[in-house]
């Protein structure tokens, strides 16, 4: 499942224009959980020399969690600094709150946040569409998955 999974991310990714960053650890469905530090020092060693770094805002499930977290930790202490961007996590901004939680608590923790607009790909529909198994599981929040994502520029204080 994880091939297939990874090849549907490449797909929608190929779509986009973007390239990934893909860590060497598996979804909470697949074994436990990586220690916190091993995803800190993975991350920062993923961006070295990176211009942008966009991270979720980790709303909800526990991988992006895990990962918004360790984001954070990193964009706290990398010098030179990248750009960092967060974005809402597609289906679990549905749950009305949770961005607003977020963003309120990373302000908290000593974080300035600017919103940021991009232009919404054309291809965004097509490329939700390539993530053939797990579109079946989300119901009526596919609606959600198509809907564009909102950024935010991300400064230490």
């Amino acid at each position: 499942m994880v091939g297939a999974r990874r090849k549907e991310d490449e797909a929608a990714l190929t779509l986009l224009g973007a390239r990934p960053r893909w860590l060497d650890f598996l979804d909470h469905q697949y074994g436990p959980p990586p220690p916190y530090e091993e995803v800190v020092s993975a991350i920062a060693a993923a961006i070295e020399g990176a211009d942008v770094v966009a991270s979720p805002l980790g709303l909800f499930h526990e991988d992006h969690v895990l990962t918004a977290r360790a984001c954070y930790e990193v964009a706290r202490h990398t010098v030179p600094r990248a750009a960092w961007l967060v974005y809402e996590d597609a289906i679990y901004r549905a749950t009305r709150g949770r961005t607003e939680d977020a963003l309120r608590d990373l302000r908290n923790d000593g974080f300035v946040l600017r919103a940021a607009t991009f232009r919404e790909p054309a291809e965004k529909r097509e490329a939700v569409r390539c993530y053939r198994s797990q579109i079946r599981g989300l119901g009526r929040l596919l609606k959600d998955a198509y809907r564009p994502e909102r950024y935010w520029e991300l400064a230490v204080r």
